[in-house]
């Protein structure tokens, strides 16, 4: 012991030598603390292991430098399965007293064991998992928690305690009283076990027996003296009662009574234990493979759908790389007719190449393919426009309005730009046909473009046009302008009575309405392609 203001070490006398400072009244503390240690190891020995913590924890009280009574408080600790509270005291006794100390033995011990120390640990977390079960009422779970936390470590007496608590709870009282034993031998007089022990016998009414006592009136049989075999004996008061077993008859029929009996028992015992295990054994291997055969087939069934898929997804390709075929086959053939109306323009064939352009569809080309197309029909516009023409105007003569309205209409497209010395003509004339076909809007639209483009030629038009079908006194303005077919000419201007109305042209051709009564004889105008001669009501002239 060392003085408390000098260091110096303390002798006999109540002063320091070093400082001269009263130490008596530390003195008296460090005995007051080794006076409890005293104690607590008498109680440590006789598995008091509460009591002893108890003094042991004073005894640090006063002095917290007793390395003793800091050993001894951690060996208590771990006897009651509590290693980390153990532990601590022993790293503190450490570093209080670096040299001599049994706490690094100690340490070194349940260091070096890994695995314990690892288990003490899991212990230790499952049993404070399975304290916030309890407070969470899942006592189940917390059962089985303490049931491992026991398994683990068997020195824990808070996992006995809390278990037991459960059980009490359930009233399974024998339980509860088994794990209290066990705490028992473990801390002979904690209060808390002692407790949980006197509300098992006034819950059940029967005492619990924690040691094996002698009883003083028993004796032991002294030597010769021959002990009744099969007897139970007991004290009532001073007296021993000596019991005889029950009797039993061994003659021959009880025998085989017994062996019937045996075999009979033998028999149910296969029956009802054997032969039901075995069916459950088959049933479950039944089961297991019933199980597995459509897990099997579920996994086939999932892979041939997967595969399925896969071939749909093929073919669906398969369909797309088809039709992506035919359309560039396609393409390609409208390009090879492409090239052989550019290589009959090429050669000079231009009305081959006129009728050929006509095949084609303009959306089937693209970029340069749809350049060239559009340069051939444009090179080859006034070989359409004069076939379409030619065609139309010898449709018109024979009245056939529909197909020259269709042949006229092209013949206009053609020529888009009214570059063609006929397109007025072709004009005229679709309008015309469509006058005679009855389309009055297709009429005035065509009317209205000879209106439009040539407006020195209106006058020929307007009296057809819907909105100008008759003059103010009533009489019909109905002209037909032929001047126009080509090269046709007049050989016989006609004379007309006083109610035919004439137009004259300027052109020496004289224009007759529809209700001209010239004589069919009279040619009007001669066709310049079939060379044919029409009087004014459309009649060929023989």
């Amino acid at each position: 012991m060392k003085c408390i203001y000098c260091n110096t070490p303390l002798g006999a006398s109540d002063y320091c030598t070093g400082c001269g400072a009263d130490v008596s009244i530390l003195k008296r503390i460090v005995r007051i603390s080794n006076l409890l240690y005293n104690e607590g190891l008498e109680k440590a020995r006789v598995r008091d292991m509460e009591g002893a913590i108890t003094c042991l924890k004073r005894s640090l009280k006063f002095s917290k430098e007793n390395t003793d009574a800091r050993n001894l408080l951690g060996l208590c600790y771990y006897e009651t399965g509590e290693a980390v509270s153990a532990l601590c005291e022993w790293v503190i006794s450490k570093n209080l007293q670096a040299e001599d100390n049994l706490a690094d033995y100690y340490i070194d011990q349940l260091q070096n064991n890994k695995n314990r120390l690892d288990t003490i640990n899991q212990s230790i977390r499952k049993y404070n998992q399975s304290v916030l079960y309890c407070r969470e009422d899942n006592e189940d779970m917390a059962i089985i928690q303490l049931k491992k936390v026991i398994s683990h470590n068997p020195k824990l007496v808070k996992a006995y305690q809390l278990l037991a608590l459960l059980y009490m709870k359930r009233q399974e009282y024998e339980r509860s009283r088994k794990l209290l034993k066990k705490a028992v031998q473990i801390d002979a007089t904690n209060t808390t076990t002692l407790r949980y022990l006197q509300e098992i016998e006034t819950a059940t009414g029967k005492s619990t027996s924690l040691s094996r006592r002698h009883r003083k009136n028993e004796r032991e049989p002294e030597e010769g003296e021959e002990q009744v075999s099969g007897t139970l004996r007991y004290l009532s008061g001073n007296e021993m009662i000596i019991q005889p077993t029950t009797f039993r008859d061994s003659s021959t029929i009880a025998t085989f009574i017994n062996i019937i009996l045996g075999i009979l028992l033998g028999g149910a015992i296969v029956w009802f234990l054997v032969v039901p295990a075995n069916r459950q054994s088959v049933n479950d291997s039944a089961n297991k493979q019933v199980t597995e055969a459509n897990t099997k087939l579920a996994a086939v069934q999932v892979q041939a759908e997967e595969l399925q898929e896969e071939i749909d997804g093929y073919e669906e390709q398969i369909a797309d790389a088809e039709d992506e075929r035919d359309a560039a086959l396609a393409k390609a053939d409208s390009y090879d007719e492409l090239l052989a109306v550019a290589n009959l323009y090429i050669s000079g064939n231009e009305s081959s190449a006129a009728d050929q352009i006509l095949t084609l569809n303009a959306d089937d080309y693209e970029d340069n393919a749809l350049a060239l197309y559009e340069s051939i029909r444009s090179a080859v516009a006034a070989s359409l426009f004069t076939e379409y023409y030619n065609a139309g105007t010898t449709a018109y003569v024979q009245k056939d309005y529909q197909t020259a309205a269709d042949n006229l209409a092209l013949a206009v497209e053609a020529d888009s730009e009214r570059e063609q010395s006929n397109h007025y003509n072709a004009l005229l004339y679709l309008g015309m046909a469509y006058y005679y076909l009855g389309d009055r809007d297709s009429a005035d639209e065509v009317f209205n473009q000879i209106v439009e483009y040539y407006p020195e030629n209106a006058s020929v038009v307007e009296g057809y046009i819907s909105s100008s079908s008759s003059t103010s006194d009533g009489t019909s303005t109905n002209t037909l302008d032929l001047s126009g077919l080509g090269d046709a000419a007049t050989d016989v201007t006609a004379e007309t009575d006083a109610s035919t109305t004439t137009a004259d042209t300027g052109d020496d051709i004289v224009i007759y309405d529809n209700d001209s009564t010239t004589t069919s004889s009279e040619v009007v105008w001669t066709d310049p392609t079939t060379g044919l001669q029409y009087d004014a009501n459309g009649n060929v002239i023989n």
